[in-house]
């Protein structure tokens, strides 16, 4: 009975830990949005998780171990998206606007953050701070995924003979450059012929 006690109280106590991690990253990402990183302090996040800060550094050591853990996430979870929105596109077309489109509603969907994410992630690479590995290989995934499905289709004479891995850092861009235009224009989503506009683009140089 004893060993079932506690063999049962472990689940909890793991649960109970996940739970406490997601609101300490749930606070963060609401409150570099609204300060930005170099303003925000860890109390700042610790009295948004309602929690004090001793009990913040049980989970995370710095401040840029909580920025980067919730860019990790979030980037886990758009790269969950666009694979399976790629996955259930018919053909190279279907595939490549399914990339592009998750790309944009998740910006839609997450302003603020992605708007931290762009200045202060890129700002962090340019001065040389250490980085999470992990964070670098989830967000190459996406453009990886989209090299292969370039290859398949010129392998299967779909699409002119091209470097793979160029058009896909070549889309990686494009859409990149569409989510920065709409962070600009702050209220201004990119509208549908935007879109078209950069599809219809992509496609012209692709196909044979």
């Amino acid at each position: 009975m004893v060993i079932s006690s506690e063999s049962g109280g472990r689940p909890r106590r793991k649960q109970a830990i996940a739970e406490r991690r997601r609101a300490i990253l749930e606070a963060a990402r609401t409150v570099f949005a609204q300060q930005g990183y170099a303003s925000t302090v860890v109390e700042d996040i610790a009295r948004q998780a309602e929690i004090g800060k001793g009990t913040l550094y049980l989970y995370f050591p710095s401040k840029e171990q909580i920025y980067l853990a919730a860019l990790l996430e979030d980037t886990r979870r758009l790269d969950d998206e666009t694979r399976a929105a790629m996955g259930a596109g018919k053909n190279w077309r279907e595939k490549l606007r399914a990339y592009v489109e998750v790309r944009l509603r998740y910006v839609d969907e997450h302003q603020d953050f992605v708007r931290i994410y762009l200045t202060e992630f890129r700002s962090m690479c340019t001065h040389g701070k250490p980085l999470h590995a992990e964070l670098y290989r989830v967000s190459d995934q996406g453009e990886a995924q989209l090299a292969q499905m370039f290859a398949a289709a010129a392998a299967r004479g779909e699409i002119r003979d091209i470097d793979p891995e160029l058009a896909a850092a070549t889309v990686t861009e494009l859409t990149r450059g569409l989510i920065e235009r709409r962070l600009r224009h702050w209220g201004r989503a990119v509208s549908p012929a935007d879109r078209e506009f950069a599809l219809d683009l992509l496609c012209r140089a692709l196909e044979k």
